[in-house]
């Protein structure tokens, strides 16, 4: 994603949006390989054959070139069909959530970040962006309950998806386990369960 230090045109010509995708796509592949510190302009600039000058138009730092790396990883998130129930929407995001775990090198991004977040904010922006777009999924159903009035109105949306989400990670990011259906629906009901939805 670029940053707002490109022009309108910038933004629309083709030959932009494919040199930008070139970047991210050889920051993406640096920071699997080598890890979150080693998302530089030059690094990425001496893989991909780009100037960093070109580099630096569009992300003018590490860190928002990093952050636009792990957006780049994990969104824009397809809209989540519409089904009947809150449950089945909840089981709906967390499946959905699953097959995004599986498919997008999840488990390796995260630890490239991880391990540099409790010392270094931009790591830590990073971690809590890539987090916040996985979640989003979760988050938007939720909301859309709140907005039909089947969930209250003061309810904090965005801890409620981490609630939700947080098992799917767990087992995945840190057990290195399969992320089954039946723990899905266990979650689920457990949630229902406690907001007396069940």
């Amino acid at each position: 994603m670029a940053s707002d230090t490109g022009t309108s045109e910038d933004r629309v010509n083709p030959r932009t949006v494919r040199v930008q995708q070139l970047i991210l796509n050889t920051a993406i592949e640096v920071l699997l390989e080598q890890g979150a510190p080693e998302v530089t302009a030059h690094r990425v600039a001496e893989r991909c054959e780009v100037a960093r000058t070109t580099i630096y138009r569009y992300w003018p730092d590490q860190k928002t070139l990093l952050l636009a790396t792990i957006d780049a990883m994990t969104a824009p998130h397809a809209a989540t069909p519409s089904v009947d129930g809150l449950g089945d929407s909840l089981k709906l995001v967390l499946t959905l959530l699953r097959k995004r775990l599986d498919h997008r090198n999840v488990r390796s991004v995260f630890g490239a970040i991880a391990g540099h977040s409790s010392s270094d904010e931009t790591f830590a922006a990073a971690q809590r962006r890539f987090v916040e777009q996985l979640t989003q999924p979760t988050v938007d159903c939720l909301a859309a309950a709140v907005a039909r009035g089947e969930l209250e109105s003061d309810l904090d949306i965005n801890l409620e998806a981490a609630l939700l989400a947080g098992p799917i990670f767990h087992q995945h990011l840190f057990l290195f386990g399969e992320v089954t259906d039946r723990l899905i629906d266990q979650t689920v009901a457990r949630w229902l369960d406690a907001h007396d939805l069940s």
